[in-house]
C-alpha cells in the first residue's frame, strides 16, 4: 500500500479575502479547500478536482492546493495529471517532503521505478523522520526485490510509527521473501494484534503456514481472512489451492461465483478467481470448463504485459556468445574451490521443487530453496547482459575483486539457513538455466541438475499457474512456446560446452521410477543411499514457490500426460513442438 499525506489547510493568508463561486454559492478560499477536502473525503473525486482548479485559478501558486489535486488525480488512476500537479507543488515549494512521497507514488503507479524510488529518497532527505516515505521506499525496493534493503526501511518505518498494522505486514512479507518464515509469522501477529480485522495480515499468515507445510492452520487463517473480507480474493484463491476438489459444487465454488457476479468487479480480482476457478474443474475432471476459466484468467492477468520475443532470443544470443567452449574451458584464478552449491534448473513446473524435496530429506543435503538467480548477485554483470552491450567483454574482464564479491555474497545467502556442516546445498531457482555459464566459471566444482518435463505438460502447467507478472511470457500459450524453444536451446548450447558436471533428470522419471531416480542421483553426488529420500512429502523444509501444496502429497503420477485432457485446446502449443519432434509418446507401465 502506498501511503501518501494530504495537506488540509494550503492557502496563504494573502488569499483570506477572495472568494469563488462553487455550485452557485460564494465561498472564501479557504472555505473552498475544505468543502474540495469534503468532496475528497467522500469519495467524489472529480468534483474535487473541479473545486481544486477552480481554487487554483485565482491563485496558481498555491502549492498544496496542487498536492491535494494531484491526490485526487491519482485516486482516478488520471496518473499523468497527478504528476504534473506534484511537479507543479515542487516547483513552487521544493521543500516538501510531502509533494516528493505523493510523487513518488504515482511514479511507482506508472511503473517508473527508479524515479520513484529518487523521489521518495527526496522525501527523506527533507524529512529524516517521515514514517510514511520510509514505508513507500521500503514498498518500492520489495517490488525491485532488492529484499534486504526494503526489510531496511521498514525496520525505519516501524521505528518511527510503530502502530501501523500494515507497516508490520509488509515487512513481514519481505522476511517470508527472504526465507524467513517463523520471523514472518511473528511480524503478522503483530500487525493482527494491532488491527484485529487486517484480512490481508491473516491472509499472508496463511501463506507462511502454507511454505511450512502446515497446511490445516493456514486453513483457518484463510478462512478467517474472507470472514473479515468477503470480496477480498487472495484467501479464496489460497484455499482452492491447498485443497482438492471432486465436483465443482462447494462452497469456494459458490463464493467465488457471487463475487463475480457483483457489479464493478475490477479485472484484477475476477483473474485471481477465474485461475481458482480453473484449478475446481480440472480437480473434477471437467477439462473444457477448467480451460476456458484459466484462457480467460491468462488474458485478463497479461492484459497490459508485452512479451518481447526478440529481446528474449537476444538474450539467448549473448548468453551463447558470452560462453563458448574456449572460453569455458579457461581455469579462472578466482573461481570458488567449495564443493556445496547444487544448482537445480529447468523450466518452471518441470519438477524442480520435488526433487529438490527428495534429495534434502538425505542427511548429507540440505536446500537454500529458490535464491535470486545468481547473475543478481552481481549488479554490472546483470546490467551488462540486460542492456546487451559487453556482455562477453564483462565476462572476460571481470575483475577478481568483483568476482571475489559475487561469489562471497553467493556463498554466504547459500549457507545462510543451512550452517557449515552440510556438505551439499541446493539451489533450486529454475531460471539459473540462463546461468549455468556463469556458475560453471565461478563454481567449477558445483553440481548441476537439469530437470525435464514433457514439453506440452510442462508449458500448459505453467499457462495454469497464475505467476508474478515479471514472467510475462507466461500468460500466453504461444508466448509460453517461444520462451520454452529459447530454453531448449540454451540447454543444447550448455549440453555441448560446459566442463562441469551436470546430469539430467525427467521428472516422468522420478515419479514412475521413484526410487531408480533417486540412487542415480545420488550416484552422481557421490553419495550413499538415504531411505528417506522416498517420502519427500515427509521434508519439513520450507517450499516458497508454486508447488507448496503438490509437494506435501506422496508422490502421484496423475500429472504424466496431463496435456492429453486438453489437447483439442493446444494447436498454438502443438504447432510449436510438433516440426522439432519434441513431444514424444509417453508409455505407461
Amino acid at each position: 500500500m502506498l501511503l501518501m499525506r494530504r495537506r488540509t489547510h494550503p492557502v496563504q493568508e494573502r488569499h483570506a479575502a477572495a472568494t469563488i463561486r462553487v455550485r452557485g454559492k460564494r465561498h472564501g478560499i479557504a472555505e473552498a479547500c475544505a468543502l474540495a477536502a469534503k468532496e475528497q473525503q467522500l469519495g467524489n473525486f472529480p468534483a474535487a478536482v473541479d473545486i481544486y482548479n477552480l481554487i487554483l485559478r485565482l491563485v496558481p501558486d498555491a502549492a498544496a492546493v496542487h498536492i491535494n489535486r494531484g491526490f485526487a488525480l491519482q485516486a482516478m488512476k488520471r496518473y499523468d495529471d497527478a504528476l504534473a500537479s506534484f511537479n507543479k507543488a515542487i516547483a513552487l515549494k521544493p521543500d516538501q517532503a510531502e509533494a516528493y512521497n505523493n510523487r513518488g507514488a504515482v511514479l511507482q503507479k506508472m511503473n517508473r521505478l527508479a524515479e520513484a524510488l529518487a523521489s521518495y529518497d527526496q522525501a527523506i532527505t527533507l524529512n529524516r523522520d517521515y514514517a510514511n516515505a520510509h514505508h513507500n521506499r521500503g514498498s518500492i525496493l520489495k517490488q525491485l526485490n532488492r529484499l534486504v534493503e526494503a526489510l531496511a526501511s521498514f525496520d525505519l518505518a516501524i521505528a518511527r510509527n510503530p502502530g501501523r498494522a500494515d507497516f508490520h505486514n509488509n515487512r513481514a512479507v519481505t522476511l517470508q521473501g527472504l526465507g524467513q518464515s517463523d520471523a514472518a509469522i511473528a511480524g503478522f501477529d503483530q500487525a493482527i494484534a494491532l488491527n484485529p480485522k487486517h484480512a490481508e495480515a491473516f491472509n499472508n499468515r496463511g501463506l507462511s503456514l502454507v511454505i511450512k507445510g502446515d497446511m490445516p492452520e493456514a486453513e483457518k487463517m484463510f478462512l478467517k481472512a474472507f470472514a473479515i473480507q468477503p470480496d477480498f480474493p487472495d484467501p479464496l484463491f489460497n484455499l482452492v489451492n491447498i485443497r482438492k476438489y471432486e465436483s465443482p459444487d462447494n462452497v469456494e465454488t459458490r463464493n467465488i461465483r457471487a463475487l463475480l457476479e457483483r457489479h464493478g468487479v475490477p479485472p484484477g480480482v475476477k483473474e485471481h478467481l477465474s485461475f481458482a476457478l480453473g484449478k475446481i474443474y480440472d480437480d473434477c475432471g471437467l477439462y473444457n470448463e477448467a480451460f476456458e476459466h484459466f484462457r480467460l484468467a491468462n488474458e485478463m492477468r497479461g492484459a497490459n504485459l508485452t512479451y518481447n520475443p526478440e529481446q528474449v532470443v537476444n538474450l539467448t544470443n549473448r548468453m551463447i556468445d558470452a560462453f563458448s567452449r574456449d572460453f569455458l574451458a579457461r581455469r579462472f584464478p578466482f573461481a570458488s574451490d567449495s564443493r556445496a552449491p547444487l544448482f537445480i534448473v529447468g523450466m518452471p513446473r518441470s519438477g524442480t521443487t520435488l526433487l529438490a524435496n527428495i534429495l534434502s530429506n538425505h542427511r548429507a543435503i540440505a536446500t537454500a530453496g529458490e535464491l535470486p538467480a545468481i547473475l543478481d548477485f552481481s549488479p554490472s554483470l546483470l546490467k551488462a547482459f540486460e542492456n546487451g552491450t559487453g556482455s562477453r567483454l564483462a565476462v572476460e574482464q571481470i575483475t577478481p575483486a568483483a568476482a571475489a564479491l559475487l561469489i562471497r555474497d553467493y556463498e554466504q545467502r547459500l549457507r545462510r539457513d543451512v550452517g557449515s556442516d552440510v556438505p551439499h546445498v541446493i539451489d533450486k531457482n529454475p531460471f539459473n538455466f540462463r546461468n549455468l555459464g556463469l556458475i560453471s566459471s565461478f563454481f567449477p566444482n558445483a553440481r548441476i541438475i537439469h530437470c525435464t518435463r514433457h514439453p506440452l505438460d510442462t508449458c500448459l502447467s505453467n499457462y495454469f499457474q497464475r505467476f508474478p507478472l515479471h514472467l510475462d511470457y507466461s500468460f500466453d500459450l504461444r508466448n509460453i512456446g517461444h520462451f520454452y524453444g529459447e530454453y531448449t536451446r540454451l540447454m543444447e548450447h550448455w549440453r555441448t560446452t560446459l566442463p562441469v558436471k551436470m546430469i539430467e533428470i525427467s521428472y516422468e522419471d522420478i515419479v514412475m521410477n521413484t526410487e531408480q531416480t533417486a540412487r542415480q542421483t545420488l550416484d552422481f553426488l557421490g553419495l550413499e543411499w538415504d531411505q528417506r529420500c522416498l517420502a519427500p512429502h515427509t521434508n519439513p523444509c520450507a517450499v516458497e514457490t508454486a508447488s507448496q501444496w503438490e509437494v506435501r502429497q506422496p508422490i502421484y503420477q496423475t500429472s504424466i500426460g496431463r496435456w492429453r485432457h486438453y489437447e483439442s485446446h493446444l494447436s498454438a502449443l502443438k504447432d510449436r513442438f510438433l516440426p522439432a519432434g519434441q513431444i514424444r509418446q509417453l508409455t505407461t507401465p
